[in-house]
């Protein structure tokens, strides 16, 4: 997997690559590592301003030289998320970075004994993506989570629901719901955890609810 970068120096002035480990190439840049570039070494990197995952190495290389040709006000306004008309990102996919290019790890909401919960987690393992585990038996979201989760994800409110589980059977919920109120239906689905679909993938800008590998590798 290939990444394009945009890494902001201690003057200020600002220097694109591509790398396949944007921890690893900003330790680089910083010395810690051998193979920094000539810049970064006169320059002094400061941080990780914005990472994009790419399709491949032609990708990212498409994309720095694009990233390249924008002006400095241009490359300013992309790092705080406005994507200038002239610089299509689509299908790159910018991931959230710690100021070293380490990735900022997710929340994922599952349940250890569910078996699509086990293959979410083991397909985020074999991708290395880090994430703080919750246990949602243990720990039920609140509505304030459930409410902002629900936002993120731009599913339905329904589509929380866990209608497979055996909770949601015996209480009937298929009639029931479309009775409810939106506010019932949150405080319903917080008195619960077994009550909302599961696993869930927290990020900063977006929510994955259920498992679905095809969905799950393009987003990640």
């Amino acid at each position: 997997m290939y990444y394009t970068y945009i890494l902001r120096c201690a003057d200020g002035s600002l220097y694109t690559g591509i790398t396949t480990d944007p921890a690893r190439r900003f330790a680089q840049h910083a010395g810690q590592q051998a193979g920094g570039a000539k810049y970064t070494a006169s320059h002094r990197p400061d941080r990780m301003e914005a990472v994009w995952r790419t399709a491949d190495r032609a990708a990212a290389s498409r994309l720095e030289y694009r990233i390249k040709s924008l002006t400095r006000r241009e490359k300013e306004q992309l790092i705080r998320g406005t994507e200038p008309q002239r610089l299509p990102l689509e299908p790159a996919c910018r991931i959230p970075t710690q100021p070293d290019g380490r990735r900022i790890p997710m929340l994922f909401v599952c349940y250890p004994k569910c078996s699509t919960c086990k293959k979410a987690r083991a397909f985020l393992d074999a991708h290395d993506i880090p994430y703080t585990l919750r246990d949602i038996k243990e720990e039920n979201p609140t509505e304030q989570e459930l409410r902002a989760w629900q936002k993120k994800s731009g599913l339905p409110l329904r589509r929380l629901f866990n209608t497979s589980g055996q909770l949601y059977r015996s209480m009937g919920l298929s009639k029931k719901l479309p009775e409810m109120s939106e506010e019932e239906q949150f405080a319903l689905l917080a008195s619960d955890g077994m009550l909302v679909r599961r696993p869930l993938l927290i990020a900063e800008d977006f929510a994955l609810i259920g498992f679905r590998e095809t969905e799950w590798a393009e987003k990640l």
